[in-house]
């Protein structure tokens, strides 16, 4: 559902957007699409003294009433909020079938930085190509991707949100390629109102607790207006794959060769067990006396259990079953959903000093605090005979049979994953300045400061190296020392070293486990400075109207500064390896637009408009240590609105957009993971390997080219006068795209001879896989097209009240990143990026009576694919004996069912209460790295409860 409520109001204190807004003005009726057009056509006029204020909807800089933008512009009004019982504006967005919620708590199981963040991507194009604004003014950069953080933005005080889908570089600078996020702050608040509520799931984790409160209030005769408002959010999270029945029951297991027993590379299958390491140490070897003894927590040995083994590699990285599947070393203490708190704080104050002359003060404050634990350390070690704490049981056979020294594969399931803390902290202030120039022209002026402080702690992080020094323990006279300091090599000495009994769990001392796993930080400090100037009216009459142009220019400063540890920076923990990032980037613009009504109420010619804009840029880009770099672009936009009849209305266009590198790319850090790759080289065999990922300071701007075309129906017959609907399609097309490929395309397109990319894969000179660099690149090309639908329409329903629909659709057509087209991927495979399903359908029933509110929601996902680079049975050109084979390459589709209730007791005092995901559906099988689905799309939580209050005087 997507709506708007759209006041007007006259008189001193008159809203700013009649001056500058952020957009064109009064274009809603045909840029908007069908719910709003059924939310203002059931608007009571307004007083006569009123109709000269513009309604102001985001797609230019040029405000004005009475014409229609040809952008469409989706607008959600407080009604979903209230209704789904949404506290976080992310959320409510994330709902959307046009946004892919790829960042959010549900997503970043293992993942340091922002934990918690809520960060809008639209069209599945990345979320640093969604612009991000509030009240038409850029928003400070608040996550270490450089994007914008939306939990601290202040919820309880949002009128509306206004989305933009389709470029709009022209309008408003860089990234705004798939659109624009424009949040409106409710300025007009009279009086107080405030919300608590409080949820949890049907099974008894997942509990949160939110308060709202906002007051407003006018002063000096009406010229002045007073808004502050704060909101408080505690989530609990959720606790690790175990906690949920479904979740162990798939990972990708591999068989190698593929083909071998006829089966494909990879297996979807589980719950999995590992075939090279243990909870307290397996002994891998391909045959003998010691292969396959696992050791007990007393250190003595049993025969390991590995469950099936796919394939003829004794020792796989998964099989399937076996005594580790009941709790797996790559899924253990993982939080499926991290603990979240979120304070946010928010005051703006005007007064109008007479009508050329209105001063503004807007003040915020945002900080959200999360956990996360990450994945359990696991290492492949060395073990000599003349290991100290080796049981005697095991140094026997070895001497029996000659053994000098064997491989000991070890998860650290007792020491459990490192546990980061982050937070971040947002401060904004904005003073603006906004009049009159006579005969219909207005201007307006604003400085805006931004500051965000991230900072990420974790403690408990294993070091590899350490490991290898420690678990090397060697008895020297009575004392057990490390091997290193022991040996004739002063030069690998550690006095820090402390020794380790690494054979079976729970053995390591508390000094080993200091010593093998400290502690370490990042710390990033990003600074935005803005200036901007605005001046927009009318030249001369048109038949259509007045041509109006607006025109301005705006100064930007973005600086980042940042520290982290040396061990951090040396990439040297298991997990986060949290880095320094040091740069500056300076942004000058001007820009020009003009709307030409060409003609209105004519025959066959209702309206007719032309619209376009023109923007130049110049970037500044440097860093201590680095040459300076420089980078112009101009961008552009033509658009038309032509509606034959009033119940008709068509509109298009065509932009050149482009983003250019923001600081983290440019400048920000290049951190070392683990990720699980299905090696093409080696017969589909599957390895673990680090992978780097991060800036890249040899980025360029990216270039996009956009269409746009729509249609929007407002029927005037009886029986449907209220049915609204629209029709849009996009084609976005990204020239040298800012974007990683994935650790696993990145090996798969080396393989087929990208020669290019082989520079980014490390092997050894057998051919084992070592590392693969998964950086930003300015990738050959993005391709993004779809089109989205919207039907509104209500009822009334006599005696029993009144009924009210809303559908919105999103068909995607293509997304294709590097020339691999993940369209209809629902999967997300480790090592690979999310894709975006065929379509996505989303649908609210309301049914009002008196004080009494009932809403059913639904979101429909369709059975999707697993992975676009893989080839199941169900895909042409399929065979076992292909790397990319996989037994089934099809994930289930869901449809989720939510239920909402509300009564009003009074006018000023309202309860509610919500049920999500009423079926309690399990999410369907697709193996990923966050355990046995993808919880990009779908919901790992089951039923869940919300109840609450609203208080409005």
């Amino acid at each position: 559902m997507i709506e708007v409520r759209i006041s007007h109001r006259g008189g001193k204190g008159g809203g700013k957007g009649r001056f500058r807004g952020a957009a064109l003005g009064a274009l809603a009726l045909a840029s908007a699409p069908a719910a709003v057009l059924a939310q203002t056509a059931e608007e009571p006029a307004a007083p006569q003294e009123n109709a000269a204020q513009e309604i102001i909807v985001t797609g230019s800089r040029i405000a004005r009433s009475g014409f229609d933008a040809p952008t469409p512009v989706s607008v959600v009004g407080q009604e979903r909020f209230e209704q789904r019982a949404i506290t976080n504006v992310g959320d409510a967005l994330n709902e959307l079938p046009s946004f892919r919620p790829l960042v959010t708590p549900a997503t970043q199981q293992a993942v340091g930085g922002n934990i918690g963040a809520r960060v809008l991507d639209l069209r599945g194009l990345g979320a640093t190509r969604t612009l991000v604004l509030l009240d038409g003014k850029r928003f400070v950069p608040s996550t270490t991707q450089g994007t914008i953080d939306v939990n601290l933005i202040p919820s309880s005080i949002i009128s509306r949100t206004e989305v933009v889908t389709g470029g709009a570089s022209a309008a408003y600078g860089s990234d705004a390629v798939a659109g624009v996020v424009n949040f409106i702050i409710d300025k007009s608040l009279d009086g107080f109102k405030g919300s608590v509520q409080a949820g949890i799931s049907g099974e008894g984790d997942a509990g949160e607790r939110n308060v709202q409160l906002a007051y407003g209030t006018r002063f000096g005769d009406g010229r002045g207006n007073f808004v502050i408002a704060g909101e408080y959010n505690d989530s609990d999270g959720m606790g690790d794959c175990y906690t949920r029945s479904w979740c162990p029951n798939e990972q990708l297991v591999g068989n190698t060769p593929a083909g071998f027993g006829g089966l494909p590379a990879s297996i979807r299958t589980g719950p999995a067990g590992t075939g090279n390491l243990s909870s307290g140490g397996l002994i891998v070897a391909n045959s003998g006396p010691l292969r396959g003894l696992a050791f007990n927590p007393d250190g003595t040995t049993h025969n390991y259990d590995f469950g099936t083994i796919y394939g003829n590699n004794p020792s796989p990285l998964f099989t399937y079953g076996g005594e580790e599947s009941g709790r797996n070393g790559f899924l253990d203490g993982i939080l499926l959903i991290p603990p979240v708190q979120r304070i946010v704080g928010y005051a703006h104050v005007d007064y109008e000093f007479s009508d050329a002359l209105k001063a503004n003060l807007d003040l915020s404050y945002g900080e959200v605090k999360g956990m996360v634990i990450g994945s359990v350390a696991r290492s492949t070690l060395t073990i000599n005979r003349n290991n100290a704490y080796l049981p005697q049981g095991v140094a026997d056979i070895m001497d029996q049979n000659g053994i000098t020294s064997f491989s000991l594969g070890r998860a650290f399931m007792d020491l459990g994953g490192s546990i980061n803390h982050s937070r971040n902290r947002t401060y904004r202030a904005v003073l603006s300045f906004e009049g009159n120039l006579g005969d219909n022209w207005k201007w307006d002026a604003y400085y805006q400061y931004g500051r965000n402080k991230f900072r990420q702690n974790y403690s408990g992080n294993v070091i590899a190296s350490r490991v290898t020094n420690a678990a090397n323990a060697v008895q020297v006279g009575n004392q057990v020392v490390c091997g290193i300091n022991a040996d004739a090599n002063p030069a690998n000495d550690d006095p820090a070293c402390v020794p380790m009994n690494i054979f079976g769990s729970g053995n390591i001392s508390g000094p080993a486990a200091a010593y093998i796993a400290p502690s370490g930080y990042q710390t990033t400090d990003t600074t935005e400075h803005v200036l901007a100037a605005n001046v927009n009216g009318a030249l001369f009459a048109l038949p259509g109207g007045d041509f109006s142009v607006a025109t301005g220019a705006e100064y930007r400063s973005d600086k980042a500064v940042g520290t982290a540890d040396a061990l951090s920076t040396a990439n040297a923990f298991w997990s986060f390896n949290g880095k320094a990032v040091s740069g500056k980037i300076e942004v000058i613009e001007g820009y020009l637009e003009a709307v030409a009504p060409i003609l209105r109420d004519m025959p066959l010619a209702d309206t007719l408009e032309l619209n376009g804009a023109i923007r130049q840029t110049h970037y500044s880009r440097s860093a201590p240590g680095v040459d300076t770099t420089s980078v112009d672009a101009t961008t552009w936009k033509l658009g038309a609105v032509y509606a034959p009849v009033p119940e008709i209305r068509f509109r298009a266009t065509r932009s050149r957009d482009i983003r250019a590198p923001n600081l983290t790319e440019l400048f920000g850090p290049v951190t070392a993971g683990r990720v699980t790759i299905v090696d093409p080289v080696n017969g589909g065999a599957q390895i673990q390997v680090n992978s780097l990922t991060g800036a890249n300071r040899a980025l360029n701007a990216e270039k996009a080219d956009t269409w746009t075309a729509g249609v929007v129906l407002a029927p005037d017959w009886d029986f449907a006068r209220s049915l609204r609907l629209s029709v849009d399609y996009y084609d976005i097309k990204i020239k040298g795209a800012i974007s990683t490929l994935g650790a696993q395309v990145v090996v798969d397109r080396c393989a087929q001879g990208a020669t290019a990319l082989c520079s980014y894969v490390s092997r050894d000179g057998a051919g084992t896989l070592l590392q693969v660099q998964d950086v930003l690149q300015n990738v050959s090309e993005i391709i993004n097209r779809g089109i989205d639908f919207e039907l509104s329409y209500n009822t009334d329903i006599g005696n029993a009240g009144s009924l009210d629909f809303r559908v919105l659709a999103t068909k995607y057509l293509k997304l294709a990143i590097g020339g691999v087209d993940r369209t209809g991927q629902t999967g997300y495979r480790p090592g690979t990026t999310t894709g975006v399903p065929d379509y996505i359908i989303d649908g609210t029933v309301t049914w009002r009576k008196n004080a009494f509110t009932l809403s059913a929601h639904g979101k429909y996902i369709p059975k999707g694919i697993f992975d676009t680079t893989l080839v199941g049975p169900e895909d042409d050109g399929y065979a076992a004996t292909l790397p990319s084979s996989v037994n089934t390459n099809r994930v289930d589709g869901r449809f989720y069912l939510d239920l909402s209730a509300s009564l009003r007791v009074n006018e000023q005092f309202e309860l509610f209460g919500v049920v999500n995901n009423v079926l309690d559906k399990d999410p369907p099988m697709a193996a990923s790295a966050q355990g046995a689905t993808n919880q990009v799309y779908f919901d790992p939580i089951g039923r869940y409860f919300k109840v609450g209050a609203r208080v409005r005087f």
